[in-house]
């Protein structure tokens, strides 16, 4: 793995998953509160969710209930794979040993936080081609398991819709989860 640590830190620069501070469709304020909140890699500030929502348009309880919920969606969603896939956390399954494992529950927190700017934003194509394509890569380098990290994003996302109270949010997030989802799986064709 020496030789390949290079390439695998340089692919860990690139791989990104939101686009949205480079969408020029939305308002510079708005671009600039989702580059600054993703560059330190947190939620958005109460003062950010009233400025987006003013802006998208959306309910700006939505969003901070998700946030403030955001770790126990994830723990919830950890447990539903691992009832249905326990072998992934044994000896020779694929988050085995345990930092495989933490660095999953990790990536999906990091994905709830961006699917939560997308819906603060209320755009459904938030991520970023180049960055997802790195980390495509990366993932597929590492050996993360794919499979189990969709099934981990889709009991995420049952539990995140749970959260919101009107069927327009309710199709928003089914359409911001579907998005990552077929990013995540795009297969890298080379001719």
């Amino acid at each position: 793995m020496s030789e390949s640590s290079p390439q695998i830190n340089e692919l860990i620069k690139k791989a990104k998953v939101q686009g949205l501070s480079d969408d020029i469709t939305l308002n510079i304020e708005v671009r600039t509160a989702i580059k600054n909140a993703d560059e330190e890699k947190r939620h958005l500030t109460q003062e950010e969710i009233r400025k987006i929502c003013k802006i998208s348009g959306t309910i700006t309880s939505e969003i901070s209930k998700i946030q403030t919920k955001s770790n126990d969606l994830v723990t919830a969603s950890r447990k539903g794979l691992l009832e249905e896939q326990p072998d992934l956390v044994k000896p020779g399954g694929a988050l085995y040993p345990t930092e495989r494992a933490e660095a999953c529950w990790s990536d999906c927190w990091q994905f709830h936080r961006v699917i939560n700017y997308a819906y603060a934003c209320n755009k459904t194509k938030f991520t970023s081609p180049k960055g997802m394509a790195a980390l495509r890569e990366l993932y597929k380098k590492m050996g993360v398991p794919i499979s189990g990290l969709s099934t981990a994003l889709r009991y995420l996302e049952i539990l995140t819709i749970e959260e919101v109270g009107t069927a327009k949010g309710k199709a928003q997030l089914t359409n911001i989860f579907e998005h990552l989802m077929q990013e995540l799986n795009i297969a890298a064709v080379k001719t």
